[in-house]
């Protein structure tokens, strides 16, 4: 008696088969001409991706990761850093570092006798500073990556206007504060959507250039 995932296929009149599994390997890359240009077939996504530079997601990567060299000596490493000669810290390695300590955290760099010389402290970020910071440029590692980012230089801008709503609410805000972003904030009937002060600046800064180019 026939099973009824064997009647199915027998109605269907297609068995799949090893050769009809291979056809759907040969899929057709669409999207970025760069990256299409690029890609190797003969790669997982993963592989191709790792590749290019890009990523595939990003979250953390789930799951198990491909050794790229399992053959590694640890004690070669250690023996490497321990060559690397330690440096006297300047004050931009010291502002670098506050910049990776949360509130809370600190370093402390003691010479070679153990005697405390520095210690450094996270401080904590204001709301404005979060906001106003600007991401650090990071360098392009690939020459996909580097097409990639000259084409999205040269693409199109999406400009925004401000309305003529806006710009007369800019105005109430510049005529009674003038260019105090402080009191703005802190004005409640006029600063109804509880923007921040660097919000409120980028706004004004956006206001005066339009009516600078008129």
């Amino acid at each position: 008696m026939a099973t009824p995932r064997k009647r199915r296929t027998q109605r269907s009149g297609k068995k799949l088969t090893r050769r009809t599994a291979d056809k759907h390997k040969n899929y057709k890359i669409k999207g970025n001409a760069i990256i299409k240009a690029n890609w190797d077939k003969k790669q997982t996504l993963m592989q191709n991706y790792r590749r290019l530079g890009l990523l595939t997601s990003l979250n953390r990567t789930a799951g198990g990761r491909e050794v790229a060299n399992p053959d590694t000596n640890p004690a070669a490493e250690e023996a490497m850093e321990e060559d690397q000669e330690p440096r006297e810290l300047q004050d931009d390695d010291i502002e670098e570092l506050k910049k990776t300590l949360k509130p809370g955290e600190g370093l402390i760099q003691r010479d070679d006798e153990g005697n405390v010389i520095r210690v450094i402290v996270g401080e904590a970020k204001s709301h404005n500073d979060i906001l106003d910071a600007e991401p650090a440029p990071v360098e392009a590692k690939t020459d996909v990556v580097r097409a990639l980012e000259e084409q999205a230089k040269n693409g199109v801008k999406n400009i925004k206007y401000q309305s003529e709503y806006q710009q007369s609410w800019i105005e109430q805000l510049i005529e009674k504060h003038g260019d105090d972003y402080q009191a703005m904030f802190w004005d409640k009937e006029l600063n109804v959507m509880q923007l921040t002060e660097g919000q409120l600046r980028k706004k004004i800064k956006q206001y005066l250039k339009e009516h600078q180019q008129k």
